[in-house]
């Protein structure tokens, strides 16, 4: 029951921050397909490598129907409740998760997490068109953001607290390397020469970081890459150097935070190690391979507390 608990902590926070990355992935891929040439390769079946799923076949094991890729896309990754990544889907386990552990968060939290789920079954049921599905994913992430700081601003500073704060992070970082390994590395050939320098706005519009992107060039003297600076730039929230940043601050104060440490670390080093601007199409595949690994490995630290954590944890849900 009490290791249960936990499992629901950390991944209420997975969940939630799940919501909020899928429907900013949703509108960005928008965005991307009205820039691009169109003779580019580039479908809406990406978005479900994206997402861990295999969209060859997925899509053929769907019904025949009169609906286009993009809608039958939509439909699997938004109001479909049997998808596993879908909007729908994801909503649910939130609120589920939130209602097992219901005494460890605040009243305001939990009647936010009651609002985003009314509001989905309301308007997730069939989308309307491209301009509705936008304004729907926006309010999502919208409302994403509010749980997260009326939370902030509300909830006891305790172990519950940091274990939340780290699913949502480390569910970031795991988002984060797989918006960049499909929707940048796969348009780029694996070769074993210098790779070429890119901005990929539309990977910082999945991610919120246009603006934030075009500040830190204006005080480089170089180029930056924004897979460089969605890696390593400390500053932003969305990068992965300062997810694992977060993850380790919330670890230090739990009774197993050692082994969830020195799996950040690890992680870390393996971004200090390497002169990005210098690797390879082929190289920049494997470090992120490498990332993804140690995401699931992290994650399955994570998830096995040592008993000594569920004493603590069974003391402040008696409190």
């Amino acid at each position: 029951m009490l290791l249960k608990s936990l499992d629901h902590i950390f991944w209420l926070g997975r969940y939630l921050e799940r919501l909020d990355d899928t429907a900013r992935l949703i509108n960005a891929t928008s965005h991307l397909l009205i820039d691009s040439h169109k003779d580019s390769q580039f479908s809406w079946s990406l978005l479900l490598d994206v997402l861990g799923q295999n969209s060859v076949e997925l899509l053929s094991q769907l019904p025949a129907s009169d609906l286009t890729l993009e809608q039958q896309v939509m439909g699997f990754l938004i109001t479909d409740a049997t998808s596993q990544v879908s909007i729908r889907a994801a909503c649910s386990a939130l609120k589920q998760n939130a209602r097992t552990v219901r005494q460890l968060i605040p009243r305001d939290m939990w009647e936010e997490l009651n609002s985003l789920d009314l509001f989905l079954q309301e308007h997730c049921q069939q989308l309307q068109g491209r301009q509705h599905r936008y304004r729907l994913m926006t309010e999502v992430s919208r409302r994403c953001q509010m749980v997260v700081g009326v939370l902030d601003g509300t909830m006891l500073r305790s172990d519950a607290f940091d274990l939340f704060n780290i699913g949502r992070h480390l569910e970031r970082a795991d988002m984060t390397t797989r918006i960049m390994d499909v929707m940048v590395l796969q348009q780029l050939q694996p070769t074993d020469i210098k790779r070429p320098r890119f901005r990929w706005i539309s990977i910082l519009n999945a991610l919120g970081g246009v603006e934030s992107y075009h500040y830190y060039l204006a005080h480089q003297h170089t180029e930056v890459d924004a897979v460089d600076y969605l890696l390593t730039y400390a500053d932003f929230p969305r990068s992965i150097a300062y997810c694992l940043h977060r993850v380790a601050a919330s670890a230090k104060a739990l009774p197993h935070g050692a082994a969830i440490l020195q799996r950040v670390w690890q992680l870390q080093d393996l971004l200090k190690t390497q002169n990005l601007a210098e690797l390879s199409t082929g190289q920049l595949h494997q470090l992120i391979d490498q990332l993804q690994t140690g995401i699931i490995e992290l994650h399955q630290v994570i998830s096995t507390p040592s008993i000594e954590f569920s004493s603590e944890l069974s003391q402040q849900m008696s409190a």
